[in-house]
């Protein structure tokens, strides 16, 4: 409901999960430390959040900024009640709309972090619905009232953002099913307080940025889908009339896979009809702003560019063969046999062309053991190790014949020995400059354990951890694997470049090392993992991507309205 007390929970356990001290708690983009473009050609961004209301009296009616995330499980607002019946649900999450004061308010007695000398205010818009389509009875006071933070208020008669065209909309996709999406905080492998990427505690994360970024001079246009089909019921063009901002752009909270719906796995859409949608998107003028463009997304999420790059040998990718489904389901020993046969055939090729270029590489012959593994997958859920052509069978028959499975092919991958896993966040990387090819923080890891050949349980390590742990206190040699590990780094950007002509604006590369001597080292690539993908206890992490992702929806220029 709206009473005040029953949303003062949610709206605290928010500021809990922020830090929040006041009301700025994100630096505003451009205006960090370090290398990066900066703000010198980017447009300038407003300022954050801000008081301009000193008093305010019972009855008086004034504008505010509504926030969809200080309620998570709250209402929005809909110009027609079948915007919130029918699915997908489609309302403005966050906006300007008008309130009424519901008691007197003095500046002078407030505290952010006391959420009884918030602004009480009851809501005056008529049609709010939540995401399951559940209408709000405005009838009753109580369901409508609600404390908010003087920031969101502003007066009218005086002239203020309420006024002013939004400088950003921004449409949100995002999960409307019974069940919520779990955010998987917990555990070395767990997503942290920000949560996964398509559960309400990313989306507010993110949406609180903003607001603590540039303060309420946007808006957020929400898309709650249940299912894969209500994907094929939007009409983008009806999107871009709706969205009033000088800049736009669409940001799509789900995981792409490529199985039927029915797998009771929350925010798992078909892949086809979510590129068939974002495609449509960026053709009607909204672009991508998360995760990617859909040329660049499904190149990082196919998981294609790992058999189309292994004989490359300056981009040390384990050899890697695709293996198509009729062969599986033909004869699953005769396919993994010749899976085999071909990395051994690979093998060769590669140790041929790094003798021409030059390059060290492991010796040429037969591939012993490797992974199996399926593109378009999450959170390390499908890869399988094998050490014969029996055990890759039937990791092969697994993976591919799960329930509603409508994949076309497997991979097959050599097996690479290494001691530690460096997950590089590269954060708005220029081609022109290779001081922003470094990275924003690694993470070190280790997978500890399998289960029933799978890849889940890892233990994660600060750089001088890893160093005893990992590298046999020998600091030389993990230097080595550092610098090698960034030159590799370098070449992929420069790779990204011939893929699209703007780098994405959050790559993070999972490189494998090994100690292999007294200061020496061997890389290979193990993940070229696109925005979105876990933090792995980052503590920085949210507030330098999320900030990187806003500065990237102001990069393209005005569009005039007469041009929309």
């Amino acid at each position: 409901c709206r009473a005040s007390g029953a949303r003062g929970g949610a709206v605290r356990l928010q500021l809990a999960m922020n830090g929040c001290s006041g009301p700025r708690t994100v630096p505003p983009p451009g205006r960090g430390k370090g290398p990066g473009k900066g703000m010198a050609s980017e447009p300038r961004l407003p300022a954050g959040p801000r008081v301009t209301v000193q008093s305010l009296q019972p009855g008086e009616v004034v504008d505010v900024f509504h926030r969809y995330g200080q309620d998570p499980n709250g209402y929005f607002m809909v110009q027609h009640s079948t915007a919130g019946i029918f699915h997908p649900s489609i309302g403005w999450t966050d906006t300007w709309t008008e309130a009424r004061i519901s008691e007197a308010w003095s500046y002078q007695n407030y505290n952010v972090n006391e959420y009884k000398s918030w602004v009480e205010i009851q809501w005056l818009h008529p049609l709010w619905y939540n995401r399951r389509g559940h209408k709000l009875d405005v009838s009753k006071v109580s369901m409508v009232t609600q404390r908010v933070m003087p920031e969101q208020i502003r007066q009218r008669h005086e002239p203020s953002e309420a006024q002013q065209q939004p400088r950003l909309t921004l449409f949100h996709i995002r999960w409307g099913g019974e069940h919520p999406v779990n955010p998987v905080t917990e555990g070395a492998g767990g997503w942290g307080q920000i949560g996964a990427t398509p559960s309400d505690n990313y989306i507010n994360g993110f949406e609180d940025s903003i607001f603590q970024s540039i303060g309420p001079t946007y808006e957020i246009i929400s898309v709650f889908y249940q299912n894969s089909e209500e994907l094929s019921k939007l009409s983008p063009a009806l999107l871009r009339h709706m969205a009033q901002g000088q800049h736009v752009g669409a940001l799509y909270f789900m995981w792409p896979i490529v199985f039927q719906d029915g797998h009771e796995f929350p925010a798992y859409v078909e892949r086809d009809r979510e590129f068939q949608l974002m495609v449509q998107m960026e053709a009607t003028g909204i672009p991508t702003r998360f995760p990617h463009s859909a040329h660049i997304y499904r190149i990082f999420a196919s998981k294609e560019w790992t058999s189309q790059m292994c004989l490359h040998p300056l981009l040390r990718v384990p050899l890697t063969v695709q293996v198509s489904r009729q062969a599986i389901a033909c004869d699953p020993a005769k396919a993994a046999g010749n899976a085999i046969t071909a990395l051994a055939h690979l093998s060769e090729v590669r140790a041929s062309w790094s003798k021409q270029l030059c390059q060290d590489h492991p010796k040429a012959g037969p591939i012993q053991k490797g992974v199996a593994k399926l593109g378009w997958s999450w959170e390390a859920m499908d890869v399988q190790a094998w050490k014969n052509k029996q055990e890759l069978g039937l990791a092969l028959t697994q993976l591919i014949e799960q329930p509603g499975s409508l994949l076309d092919l497997a991979f097959v991958q050599e097996w690479v020995d290494f001691d530690v896993e460096m997950r590089h966040f590269i954060v708005e990387p220029d081609i022109a400059n290779p001081q922003t090819w470094k990275p924003k923080r690694i993470v070190y890891t280790v997978f500890k354990s399998q289960e029933q050949g799978s890849f889940r349980n890892f233990d994660r390590y600060e750089r001088k951890v890893c160093l005893k742990a990992c590298f046999q206190n020998d600091e030389a040699a993990l230097a080595d694997a550092e610098q090698q590990a960034e030159e590799l780094i370098g070449r992929w950007l420069q790779w990204l470049q011939a893929q699209t002509h703007e780098l994405p604006v959050v790559v993070r590369f999972d490189i494998l090392a090994r100690r292999t001597g007294p200061g020496k080292a061997t890389v290979m690539t193990g993940e070229l993992t696109e925005l979105g993908g876990c933090f792995l206890g980052w503590p920085k992490g949210p507030q330098v991507v999320f900030a990187a992702m806003l500065r990237s929806c102001f990069r393209d220029p005005v569009m005039p309205l007469n041009m929309r």
